[in-house]
Parts: C-alpha cells; sequence; structure tokens
C-alpha cells in the first residue's frame, strides 16, 4: 500500500477505537433497558473485532511492530529440561 493507505488505516484504526470506548460503552452503562444493553455490547464487539483486522493489516505492511504476547510456558519447560 502506499504511504495514503498506511495514513487511512491508522487513522480508522484509531478512530474506531475510540469510538468504542466513547459511545457503546457509555451507552450501555446509562442505559437502563437490558435488551439495548445487550446489543451495545454486542456492537462493541464487532467494532472490536474490525479493529483489531485494522491492527493486523498495518502488523503485516511492517506499519506498526507486533506487541508484545505471552510467553509460551510448557515450550519454554521444555527447553529448560534439554
Amino acid at each position: 500500500m502506499s504511504q495514503g493507505g498506511k495514513n487511512m488505516t491508522d487513522c480508522s484504526t484509531h478512530l474506531t477505537t475510540a469510538g468504542v470506548g466513547n459511545y457503546y460503552t457509555t451507552a450501555a452503562a446509562a442505559s437502563q433497558r437490558e435488551d439495548l444493553a445487550i446489543n451495545y455490547e454486542r456492537l462493541s464487539m464487532e467494532i472490536a473485532k474490525f479493529a483489531k483486522s485494522g491492527l493486523d493489516i498495518m502488523i503485516k505492511n511492517n506499519w506498526l511492530e507486533q506487541p508484545p504476547g505471552l510467553l509460551d510456558r510448557e515450550k519454554l519447560a521444555k527447553n529448560k529440561e534439554k
């Protein structure tokens, strides 16, 4: 992708994650209707998956580093035994 594609991906990922925190979670907390709160939570999960796909695209194209993950403790234990 071009530099413009990188900027658009970065911008849309940031705006998406900011929107989830600001709108849907606040609406779910303020809603007294249980059915609406469930829908807000469902929408939050869908948007979080969308934002993750944008993050994965940025990592794949080396526009962003892979965040640190959990260590595979079983693999570490097997290597220690050798």
